[in-house]
């Protein structure tokens, strides 16, 4: 059982401004689209998901793995990512995975142990979430250092982990204990979520999780892939804002008058992404790229951890210039399948 605390809004801002004197602090801003944004004496809760994933905070798009000769190097403060939902949290399922199994990236490792989450629950959603859909609830489980709830002047606030306990006690000033019509709000707003998307992805008819898995499998050569890849135009927007997507490339370069061996974001729905030196590719063909995609997340890791390598953010739906829909693809999968 989570121990939980309450918090009023000022004194949210009063523990941030406290937490920026050891923290990079960075806080979804908006008011219908969130973008992530450096923490500048303001905040306000976001209601759901902010445009881009963690998967930045984590995993930049350009780090340096390696440097030789000279490098001066700058010690930076951790992050604190504040208004991570759910959606999110569930991706680094995937990335802790890839980078933490077997052959550990140090990179990624340092930023998991030092970088601090404040998670909240989802109080919205936008028509391309599908979280539920998926068996993801609305409101962070776990994953967080502390998440937010948001009630009548202010926040439930659950620890999540022994670092969030700690700021928690070091800040205790802040925190109060909650009263019972703190936790009947919040129970509240947490059904009325989950009713609301409910209702909403019941009017999509969305395929069943559970027959994710085999449309993927026993539709290796369904005609869905050449029809859909008809419409793509190869901008990568899918896999670049994808929270769980993963791969990179590997380059050495220059900087500075150093010599640098960096890692920059890469990804399966780029034509080179898959040759290899002698030129050969297994994944020349654009419906073979956006095949691969589907089967990376809806085959291999199930296979592979027993989940779906999707959290039904929808961002790749909202991204895609062509309107390719993941959601009307497994419809297509689903009815040409049983037909």
């Amino acid at each position: 059982m989570h121990k939980t605390f309450f918090i009023k809004h000022n004194n949210f801002t009063k523990f941030l401004e406290d937490f920026s004197a050891r923290y990079l602090i960075y806080i979804p801003a908006g008011e219908t689209e969130y973008c992530w944004q450096q923490y500048a004496g303001a905040f306000s809760f976001n209601t759901y998901r902010p445009v881009t994933s963690l998967r930045q905070f984590f995993s930049p798009s350009r780090e340096s793995t390696q440097t030789y000769f000279s490098y001066n190097s700058k010690t930076k403060k951790p992050l604190c990512i504040v208004g991570a939902k759910s959606c999110d949290l569930t991706s680094l399922i995937i990335h802790d995975f890839v980078f933490l199994e077997g052959a550990i990236d140090t990179h990624y490792q340092t930023m998991r142990e030092n970088n601090f989450i404040i998670s909240g629950d989802c109080t919205g959603y936008k028509n391309v979430c599908f979280c539920l859909a998926l068996g993801i609830n609305p409101y962070p489980e776990k994953y967080f250092d502390f998440n937010l709830s948001p009630v009548s002047n202010g926040y439930i606030v659950t620890i999540g982990s022994p670092k969030g306990e700690q700021a928690i006690q070091e800040n205790k000033t802040f925190f109060e204990n909650i009263h019972d019509n703190h936790t009947a709000e919040q129970h509240k707003k947490r059904e009325d979520i989950v009713q609301n998307l409910t209702a909403y992805i019941r009017s999509l008819q969305l395929t069943d999780k559970n027959a994710l898995y085999d449309l993927v499998k026993n539709g290796y050569e369904h005609p869905v892939w050449s029809k859909e890849a008809l419409r793509c135009v190869e901008c990568g927007a899918c896999i670049m804002n994808c929270p769980t997507c993963h791969c990179f490339l590997l380059y050495d370069t220059t900087e500075s008058a150093a010599y640098l061996r960096a890692k920059t974001w890469d990804g399966c729905q780029y034509k080179n992404f898959s040759r290899v030196a002698g030129g050969a590719n297994p994944l020349k063909l654009r419906q073979q790229r956006l095949r691969n995609r589907y089967v990376k997340k809806f085959e291999f890791f199930p296979d592979n951890i027993k989940t779906y390598a999707c959290t039904g953010c929808g961002r790749c739906v909202e991204s895609c210039p062509a309107k390719i829909d993941i959601r009307e693809v497994f419809k297509l999968l689903a009815a040409k399948t049983t037909a």
